[in-house]
């Protein structure tokens, strides 16, 4: 058989909420709705007559609730006359209940009953609140109504039957605080054990959540909806449809919550389900989660699928299914077309030129979106229009995820409009209703129920392996003889694998090792290589170093003997006794400090005294001199190569002082300075010039080594130490 199933999208266009209220099935045993209905009230009439008491009460409440369920079109004779069956046989069910007290059979008698009334008038077009059948006429409906039904509630508290309180409730959902009595209702169902009855009401539950708002309860319900989609065993085709419906709620909250693709694996299910079951198509659902997911090819491709079942639809459905083609436009730019599907989707909902106010709550999203493709054709005055009305009609019902959308919307029609004040407005309602929806707690529960559809998955999965391990298990034992074969084959190639590798591998390390060792024995010759060749660079650096001092030691002994034989020529003996004491005391100290590189600057200094003193001597006191320090300099812990300031201070007094004709000064200056010391050697002698020149009108032309000879102690000392010690000469005008 085909089944095809709605949402009674008038009672949710009046209410805001969805219920559930009516099924059609198309039978393929050629017999009629009406035939059906009358064939299962001609079984019920005969068993009637054998049933007496509360059996022949319940019958007849049966029998009226057999019309409420009449599967065939809503435009139909048999479909708008079934009211005066329904009231017929459940006033006859009352009656019969009150005399023999039976309780329960008046209470189900009352609601059907309100519900045979609810269908005769809208059979004569009355609608909220108003009446057309004057047999009834004398209040407002609903509040005539409700108080029917609190009649029935009240007989179900008295004798406290779970069941007849469940349906009581239900029933009083249709006219005051729906979801409260809906959320009652399931309750006594489920304490009742009407597992079917839970799961109907439970459905409706969820269909209001799935606007946003309070989402974490209706997540609960959803959870609850699946747990008990798995324990009931369906039987008829609407059974099975709320099967799928569970799975499609719960798509419908992870929709909400923008997680889309757990949301496509719980259509999947509910497609699947269907399939097996001849159950609804979720194409158009399909359609919606590619369209939110941006994979637009897609969503036309199942939209197109849900278009081949046009002719079927209710003008709601039919109404939902073109206004999602108009979004898909939208987001591909073609807005004359997207205009055109909206346009199509708000004329179902026009009553005489009008849009009708008791179907407001599906003209929201149209609305919205027409002035979606309005803006982005640029036509603002249009835009605004439809914007607005959308956002009237979306405040009425609290559709939060529709305001949010249209405040977004104006704010950017007043931007393009230049009312940058309206449009800041707008923006701080979209954002502060962004936020309300965007909470952690919800966030936190999806993700817990998104792990729970994970072990559902894993659990089905566990189930499947199962049954192909017991098959399995079968054509293990044929196999078991080459399966033992095969691996003492295994083992066996394996442990020869072993071996050869390990042999490989000894052979590697020990190529290896002999290459290290190799190396290391060359590495230890090139350093010991390097050692010696750094000890000769050292050694030969020092004999160099003695080399020149040993030049120095004849060049400064050649001078002195000269002196000693001038005084000893002039017969001056005491001058050449006290010159010569001097000699052999300066000598002395050569030889202490001849195997030093470096002495200290106090040693030097006395040094230099001993031959200045000497000097002065030789000269019969031509000149003066002093050693000064111009800051504090620790004598004792500076360190110099030895005779290093004699040379400087022969140099001024053989070629400047001696051949002034007044008395000459030479001065020794010492300092520190950064951890450098400088010495400044100043005389006042005749200069250089001019002791070139007699220099070059001497006979014996006598060539000074001492500078020369300083001059390569230092570059060797520099190359040594790594330092820089350098000297400058300058003249002083």
């Amino acid at each position: 058989s085909h089944m095809l199933s709605l949402k009674s999208f008038s009672t949710m266009i009046m209410k805001k909420y969805l219920l559930i209220t009516a099924v059609i099935f198309i039978y393929n045993d050629q017999l009629s709705a009406q035939n059906v209905i009358q064939h299962n009230v001609d079984s019920m009439k005969k068993v009637l007559a054998t049933l007496k008491d509360s059996a022949r009460v319940d019958c007849l409440n049966e029998m009226a609730n057999t019309f409420m369920y009449l599967f065939t079109s809503y435009n139909s004779e048999e479909f708008k006359n079934r009211g005066d069956s329904m009231y017929k046989y459940s006033s006859i069910a009352y009656k019969e209940a009150e005399k023999i007290g039976y309780k329960y059979g008046m209470g189900v008698s009352i609601l059907n009953q309100v519900q045979g009334r609810n269908f005769i008038n809208l059979k004569n077009g009355g609608t909220n609140g108003s009446w057309k059948d004057s047999s009834f006429a004398g209040g407002n409906m609903d509040s005539i109504f409700a108080m029917d039904v609190h009649k029935a509630l009240l007989i179900g508290h008295q004798i406290q039957n779970e069941k007849l309180m469940g349906l009581a409730y239900y029933d009083l959902a249709r006219y005051e605080d729906f979801n409260q009595n809906l959320k009652h209702s399931a309750s006594h169902f489920q304490n009742a054990g009407e597992k079917i009855k839970e799961l109907e009401l439970l459905i409706s539950i969820v269909w209001s959540y799935t606007n946003g708002e309070e989402s974490v309860e209706g997540f609960e319900y959803a959870k609850r909806c699946i747990q008990l989609a798995n324990e009931i065993k369906p039987k008829s085709p609407w059974e099975h449809e709320m099967v799928q419906w569970s799975y499609k709620n719960m798509a419908d909250m992870y929709k909400t919550a923008g997680d889309y693709e757990t949301a496509m694996a719980f259509v999947m299910r509910s497609e699947n389900y269907g399939k097996a079951h001849n159950g609804m198509k979720m194409d158009i659902s399909l359609c919606e989660l590619y369209y939110l997911m941006g994979k637009y090819d897609s969503a036309v491709y199942h939209w197109q699928n849900w278009k081949k079942d046009y002719d079927s639809y209710y003008f709601g459905h039919k109404a939902n299914g073109n206004s999602f083609l108009g979004k898909i436009y939208i987001k591909q730019g073609q807005y004359d077309k997207a205009i055109e599907m909206l346009n199509m989707s708000l004329d179902a909902f026009k009553k005489d030129g009008k849009y009708d106010s008791t179907m407001s709550y599906g003209l929201i999203s149209p609305l919205i979106f027409t002035g979606e493709a309005y803006a982005g054709k640029k036509n603002y005055k249009a835009a605004l229009k439809y914007a607005t009305q959308g956002l009237g009609f979306a405040n009425k019902h609290n559709a939060a995820q529709s305001k949010a959308q249209a405040y977004e919307l104006l704010s950017r029609i007043y931007h393009q409009l230049g009312k940058n004040d309206s449009a800041y407005l707008y923006i701080r309602k979209y954002i502060a209703i962004k936020d309300s929806i965007q909470n952690k707690q919800f966030l936190f529960r999806l993700n817990s129920f998104k792990a729970i559809a994970e072990d559902e998955k894993k659990q089905g999965q566990i189930g499947l392996l199962s049954k192909d391990n017991k098959i399995k298990d079968q054509q293990l034992k044929q196999e078991v003889l080459i399966k033992k074969i095969l691996i003492a084959g295994l083992i066996l190639l394996s442990l020869i694998g072993i071996f050869v590798f390990r042999t490989l591998t000894l052979k590697r390390k020990n190529e290896k090792l002999q290459r290290l060792q190799v190396e290391n024995d060359m590495k230890v010759q090139q350093l010991e290589n390097d050692n010696r060749h750094a000890e000769l660079q050292r050694r030969s650096s020092e004999l160099e170093m003695q080399a020149l001092r040993a030049q120095m030691n004849p060049h400064f002994i050649f001078n002195c003997l000269s002196s000693i034989n001038r005084f000893i020529l002039k017969n001056e003996t005491e001058a050449a006794s006290d010159y010569l004491t001097r000699f052999s005391r300066l000598i002395r100290m050569v030889l202490v400090h001849s195997q030093e590189t470096l002495i200290t600057l106090e040693d030097e200094l006395e040094i230099l005294r001993l031959y200045l003193d000497m000097e002065q001597l030789r000269f019969k006191d031509a000149f003066d001199y002093k050693i000064i320090f111009t800051n504090r300099v620790d004598t004792g812990s500076v360190f110099i190569p030895s005779l290093l300031l004699q040379p400087f201070c022969e140099n001024a007094i053989w070629h400047g002082l001696m051949h002034k004709e007044k008395k000459g000064n030479l001065q020794v200056a010492l300092s520190m300075e950064d951890q450098v010391l400088h010495c400044t050697i100043t005389d006042d002698g005749i200069g250089r010039k001019m002791a070139a020149e007699m220099n070059s009108k001497s006979t014996e032309k006598n060539k000074s080594l001492g500078l020369k000879i300083t001059r390569e102690r230092l570059a060797l000392l520099n190359g040594e130490k790594g330092i820089t010690t350098s000297y400058e000469i300058s003249d002083i005008q």
